[in-house]
């Protein structure tokens, strides 16, 4: 009631101060008026609608043609086209003769406003210059001189759609502040609707963070992402509808030209990811890509319009931009989500069925939707508020989505983690009597690594006792031979004698000690006993050693004294026994990389003949001397892990007589 009496009051004072008409195209003023409210000039005004893809230049709007401002073209209707131009002419006429009228023009909100008069440009505002002062963005100062006609252009500038209602009405400074403080305060309802769906969105946002931070859920990151982009389109239009100036003209136009298809691509991964769409639904998940990539094709082309104010297209432009696309892909979106085998569907589904409903329905209405006066019916007359209704709607039954998949995936984590213990239970049991079985296995070996260990102690310390049962031996042998020399005085040779015997003494202590000497030392050791013997004999004992040039005698090593026994063995029962005395014959070869053989031959009477001479002496002698090397080629094989092997072969001349003795020792090396 307030407003409509405020109407009657303007059109009584209008009445008063216009003349002769208000059919007349021009305003008629006398004075500088004293209006309680802003007067509508809707009547006084002309139109024209740039409608080419080109915008033309001022100097080309004034020769059109203009056509009254009809009701038709007042009323809104929704278009295809990028950007809406139009322009409104008016002029006013000043009787006064020496006042100067001040006005305010108001020409309601839009995108861009433009005032000309003949000389051009007077001033600019609207939503995408984002000044300072709330009161300039809707509103222009201007003067009427006295006496004096002046025509005025209006240009307005619209992105596709108007979505407040269209006005324009002469102020003075009082009226103009006092209707734009009560337009203000009308539309409270719609800010706080606004601005608590913007919030939602950006609570969900943060809610969102905080459950990728726990659980690091890609799926986070597309829903982040669209509700972010969405509380930002929400700031947008709260922006655009009261004027804040929140954002620059860059940023409102990316925010227009983006975010109109940004959203549908972001919700559209968000939903493919949690719905796992292309792994369902490969050849309808194709078809979703190439509409993301026309949504994305758009994005570009209408950010590309609205920067250059040039259409890129002429005749088919409005359709290649229009929301078909994103329509289709949204129908498509329905039956994929509706035949998804996961169980958070129907979330996704209502909510883009709520989003669609809030999107068609009001754009359907839009035109018998009229505007009054109230708060509700600022609230309902504003298209984008179901816009950012469905958003958050949309947002808060994905947000059900994402908590009921949570709880899917928790309650499967515990069934796993429950499974897991069966199965980690079951594996320790197989492990712990595996380990029980190994244990005892390794506790066995264990035993009979110390048994073979000490077995191998006692080899070498019977080894030990053996080496050192041999030196004495020699030693016994060697000193009867001196005491030989001695009875028949003969100290010349026993000088000799006893010098070699000392050399042998030396080296034989020196061996005793280890457990391997090499080769030239055991053959320098055999060569000075044979020596020793042959001086004994009255020099009747001959001997050659030959070695092999495979052989290196420094690095080959074998035990001490192992020749020494069959050479002694050789001397004393197959030459002694013979009158002219006898050879030995020494050869070394490598059969192998690894296995050395020793061939000791002899040309004595051999081993049947050497039976028949009861001597004892050399009995016991072989008793003693062979039995030891016998053992110590047992105990060698068993330490070293080794075969050595020994053949005793008795030779044989043409008669069959017996003509020598060849012993043949193979030890690996």
């Amino acid at each position: 009631m307030h407003s409509l009496f405020h109407r009657f009051i303007s059109v009584i004072i209008t009445t008063l101060f216009l003349c002769p008409a208000s059919a007349q195209d021009t305003i008629v003023l006398n004075k500088q008026p004293q209006w309680i409210t802003g007067m509508p000039i809707f009547n006084n005004c002309s139109f024209y609608e740039d409608l080419s893809d080109d915008p033309l230049s001022f100097e080309e709007i004034k020769r059109k043609t203009f056509v009254p401002y009809s009701e038709d073209l007042r009323t809104d209707k929704p278009s295809l086209r990028p950007q809406l131009i139009q322009w409104l002419r008016f002029s006013i006429r000043n009787n006064s003769l020496v006042d100067t009228i001040r006005l305010d023009l108001n020409p309601g909100r839009h995108y861009f406003t433009g005032l000309h008069d003949e000389t051009g440009l007077l001033a600019f505002g609207g939503s995408s210059e984002g000044q300072v002062a709330a009161i300039d963005r809707t509103g222009f100062t201007f003067s009427a001189s006295p006496e004096h006609s002046s025509t005025f252009w209006l240009q307005t500038r619209e992105r596709q759609s108007h979505f407040v209602p269209r006005w324009i009405s002469l102020e003075t400074p009082y009226t103009f502040i006092e209707g734009y403080f009560n337009g203000t305060w009308d539309s409270r309802l719609l800010f706080l609707l606004m601005s608590m769906l913007t919030g939602c969105l950006f609570f969900i946002t943060a809610f969102a963070a905080w459950q990728y931070f726990l659980y690091r859920d890609k799926a986070f990151k597309w829903y982040m992402a669209y509700t972010v982009s969405a509380a930002i389109t929400g700031l947008f239009w709260i922006d655009i509808r009261h004027q804040f100036g929140i954002f620059s003209s860059f940023f409102l136009d990316l925010i227009f030209s983006v975010f109109l298809f940004f959203i549908p691509v972001l919700y559209t991964l968000f939903i493919g990811k949690i719905l796992n769409l292309p792994q369902q639904f490969r050849n309808g998940w194709i078809i979703v890509q190439c509409l993301l990539a026309i949504a994305c094709l758009q994005m570009l082309i209408e950010f590309t319009t609205i920067r250059t104010g040039k259409f890129i297209f002429s005749n088919y432009y409005a359709y290649f931009v229009s929301m078909i696309p994103v329509t289709i892909l949204h129908l498509v979106l329905l039956v994929l989500a509706a035949m998804s085998n996961e169980k958070v569907k129907w979330f996704m589904f209502g909510g883009l069925i709520s989003m669609l409903l809030l999107w068609c329905i009001p754009l359907m209405l839009s035109s018998y939707i009229t505007f009054k006066s109230g708060l509700w019916h600022y609230v309902l007359t504003f298209i984008p508020f179901y816009f950012l209704l469905g958003l958050t709607i949309e947002a808060i039954c994905f947000v059900f989505a994402l908590s009921y998949r949570s709880k899917l995936i928790l309650t499967e984590k515990n069934n796993l983690q429950r499974q897991y213990g069966v199965e980690l239970q079951l594996a320790l049991d197989n492990r712990t009597a595996e380990l029980n079985t190994r244990n005892k296995v390794i506790e066995t070996q264990k035993i009979q690594q110390i048994e073979t260990a000490f077995g191998k102690k006692m080899a070498e310390m019977e080894m030990s006792a053996l080496r050192a049962q041999m030196n004495p031996h020699f030693i016994f042998n060697c000193l009867n031979s001196i005491k030989l020399y001695t009875l028949e005085k003969d100290s010349h040779t026993a000088s000799e004698y006893l010098s070699l015997f000392s050399q042998l003494i030396r080296l034989v202590l020196e061996n005793s000690r280890s457990e391997k000497i090499t080769l030239q030392k055991e053959l320098e050791t055999v060569e000075l006993y044979i020596k020793l013997e042959a001086m004994r004999f009255k020099h009747k004992v001959e001997y050659a050693i030959r070695v092999s040039p495979k052989i290196d005698l420094q690095y080959t090593e074998l035990p001490p004294l192992l020749i020494q026994p069959y050479v002694e063995n050789a001397i004393w029962h197959g030459l002694m026994h013979k009158k002219e005395g006898g050879c030995i014959d020494i050869e070394l070869n490598l059969l192998d990389e690894d296995v050395l053989q020793i061939t000791i031959t002899d040309n004595g009477i051999g081993r049947e003949q050497s039976v028949l001479y009861k001597s004892k002496s050399a009995t016991k002698q072989k008793s003693f001397g062979l039995r030891m090397t016998s053992e110590r080629i047992d105990i060698i094989n068993q330490i070293y892990g080794i075969n050595t092997d020994i053949k005793v072969l008795d030779l044989k001349d043409g008669s069959n007589n017996a003509c020598g003795t060849k012993v043949i020792i193979k030890i690996p090396v």
